[in-house]
């Protein structure tokens, strides 16, 4: 039994991205009201496989985020998140860093 229907909006949860909506339906179960906190969904991009990844973002890191979505660089969290990543890895510094990681990879295999 549906005890109620919630439409909320950027703003109004902190889960939901610019340009989202999301209906939360409040269910009767057993005398005892329910709510589905989370939208159901799959993982989308054309990239393959994806592996979700929780991350928890201060207010800084979020406003960052939904910037980059607001400026039509990325359609969600998920893609601000995937772009900043691709940034990094075009710099020199982080080629450095990771052959660096290797290394020490190699030196713990050696103990």
């Amino acid at each position: 039994m549906i005890d109620r229907v919630q439409v909320l909006q950027y703003c109004d949860d902190p889960e939901i991205e610019p340009g989202e909506l999301l209906a939360r339906v409040v269910l009767q179960a057993g005398g005892a009201g329910k709510s589905a906190s989370r939208p159901w969904g799959v993982l989308e991009g054309a990239e393959g496989q994806l592996t979700p990844v929780m991350a928890r973002l201060g207010q800084e890191d979020l406003e960052t985020v939904d910037t980059l979505i607001t400026a039509g660089i990325a359609g969600n969290r998920a893609e601000a998140v995937r772009w900043a990543l691709a940034q990094i890895r075009e710099r020199p510094a982080y080629a450095r860093l990771r052959e660096r990681a290797r290394e020490i990879e190699d030196l713990k295999a050696q103990f």
